[in-house]
Parts: C-alpha cells; structure tokens; sequence
C-alpha cells in the first residue's frame, strides 16, 4: 500500500489484553499514525479502552478491519499462536504488520510471512522492544566499537511471578527478549542449544527453564527464566576479554555498569602451559536518555514503512531467528537437555 508524504498512517489495533494498551498509548501519542480501530473478540476489554479519541471505533470484527482500505498497517497483539493467521490476512490485504513478539509460533509461519511481505512490498516488523532501550543500545556501541575486546560470555536472568500463559511456555515468552538482544548486540550465529524446564502447573507448559546457546568465537549465553519467581530480577552480565557490563533494567537510573575489567592469555615462552593476567580498572555508569522504548519502536516502524526500509533491527528476519532458536530449545527439552544446532 503506497502513503502519501506528510499523511498520517491509519492503523487498526488487533488485541487489547496485557500490552494493547501500552500500543494505544504510544500509536496515539504518535505524531504519524491514526488508529482508526482496535479490535478485541472480548467485548469486555473493548470496554476498558481508555482514551480522548472518540473516533476510535471498537470492534470485534476482525474482517470488516481487513477490509477497510484505508487502513495502511494492522498493529497484532493477540496470543502467539493466533499471529500467524491475522498477519497473513492482513497482509494479503496489503497491509503493513507491526507484531508482537515472537513473529509467529514457527520457523516454517515465520518464512511464508517474511515471503508475503516481500512479494507484496510490506513491512513486517516485530515488537522486539528492549532493542530500543537506551540501555541495550548503548551496550550495541560499545560491541561495535570492539571495546569488549572478544566477546565471552552473557548470562541472563529473567524472572517474576505470572503471567503464565497457556499457548506459549516461559521461553517463548521471556527469553525471546534476550535472543533478540543476543542478536542485536552480537551479530553472531548460533551453533548448538541446549534446554531444560519443568511444567509445574497441570496442563501449562513450561513455567521455569534454563537455556544455553553456543555461538561462533568460543562465546555462550545463559538464559535462566521463571513465572514462579517472588521477585522480579532482569539482569543480565555480558563479559568480554577487556571490559564487563552489568545491565539491570529494573534500575531507575544507572541501568548499566560498564567495569574495565578483564583477561588475557598469555603463553609462556618454552612452555606448554598458559599464563592468565587480570585486567583491572576503572568503572563507568554512562547517563543514558530516559525514553520509552515502545514509543522508538513505534517511530521505527513509521520510517520503515516511510522510506521503505526493510532491514530495521527489528525485521522479520530478525523474528525468524529468534524462532529458530526457540525451536531448538523446545526440541532440547523433550530431550531432557540433549543439544540440538538451530536452523537457518
């Protein structure tokens, strides 16, 4: 669908659960778009839309939404395993699609998608939002400015008490925002994963899992997740051969912790054996801009749709890999842990 210059994108909100309206909110505050709809099959949750827009139009007809040409973009937020059915409608209407994560609930749904977009000159693009905090995007410069030195290690811990889900286990659910970031900050590719977790709840799938991922360059992640926490901890520690990082998003202020601190192997002359030297130095909290990390997002996906930029950091290759990875832990459960390599 071709948009005008200087005219506001229309747009239909699918799904007003847990996050539809923190999407309200951003889309509306939003100088490019117009949300003509949102559209819930639970009229309750239509009733607690909250805004100053009364020309929003409340439905639960998702086909009569499809159908209005002049919406240019379907905005998805409904249980993962509901994505791939609306976005392929909404594309075949010729449709832009922002959607939340994860993409779809298959590699194979993840593909026909990015396929559609591409035959038809669509946008798909995947709400994969802690790429656009502040924090993970200065973690990315520093990456970039090969400051790490070699990349080591990151280790992550995502946990708190709910929301259980019933279509997706907690992996899905939580550790899809570190593999994005794993993506994002690291460029690197994902051998072999390795998974276990435990369904503590009759008929729910997995509530607490603890993922491994081999990459390239010798670097591994750990990924611990749990809906059965009584606290909620996002920390995440990503270590390099000259500096570490400690990122803890639940802090106001100093998110991230830079510690020039590290290692090197030095190899002895005449000798077998390796000689290990701590680096230690200084520590740095950078100031960091405080924006909501949606409402970048949101701005993303209307230069993309603007300038036709296919690539954002949040695409739907992107979404793809993602998958692949979720499916080879899933593959690794069932098998008690056995490593599984992910698809390409």
């Amino acid at each position: 669908m071709e948009i005008q210059q200087n005219i506001m994108i229309k747009i239909a909100i699918i799904g007003y659960g847990y996050w539809g309206p923190n999407l309200l909110r951003n889309f509306e505050s939003s100088n490019f778009f117009e949300v003509k709809y949102v559209c819930d099959k639970n009229n309750d949750s239509l009733k607690k839309i909250r805004s100053s827009n009364k020309k929003i139009i409340k439905t639960n007809e998702i086909g009569k939404v499809l159908k209005d040409d002049s919406i240019d973009a379907i905005v998805i937020s409904t249980p993962v395993n509901s994505h791939y059915k609306i976005a392929e409608s909404a594309l075949r209407a010729g449709k832009h699609i922002f959607v939340e994560k994860p993409l779809a609930d298959s590699s194979a749904k993840c593909k026909k998608l990015i396929q559609l977009a591409l035959k038809n000159s669509l946008i798909v693009f995947v709400d994969h939002t802690f790429l656009y905090t502040e924090a993970v995007c200065e973690i990315k410069k520093i990456v970039e400015k090969n400051e790490f030195g070699d990349l080591l290690y990151y280790d992550s811990t995502r946990i708190n008490l709910g929301l259980i889900q019933n279509d997706v286990n907690v992996l899905w659910d939580l550790a899809v925002h570190d593999l994005a970031i794993l993506n994002y900050i690291s460029k690197l590719n994902p051998i072999e994963v390795s998974a276990v977790g435990h369904k503590h709840i009759k008929n729910k799938p997995e509530t607490a899992a603890y993922l491994t991922i081999k990459y390239q360059n010798n670097f591994i992640a750990h990924i611990n997740v749990n809906w059965l926490s009584p606290v909620k901890i996002r920390k995440t520690i990503l270590g390099g051969s000259n500096k570490m990082i400690v990122y803890n998003d639940l802090e106001p202020s100093d998110k991230i912790i830079i510690y020039k601190k590290g290692v090197n192997i030095v190899k002895k002359q005449n000798s077998s054996a390796n000689l290990i030297k701590y680096k230690i130095g200084d520590t740095l909290i950078p100031s960091l801009k405080n924006k909501e990390a949606l409402a970048e997002a949101v701005s993303e996906f209307y230069r993309s749709i603007k300038e036709k930029r296919f690539n954002s950091k949040s695409n739907g290759n992107d979404g793809l890999n993602v998958v692949n990875i979720l499916e080879a832990a899933d593959k690794s459960m069932a098998k008690n842990g056995k490593p599984m390599k992910v698809s390409k």
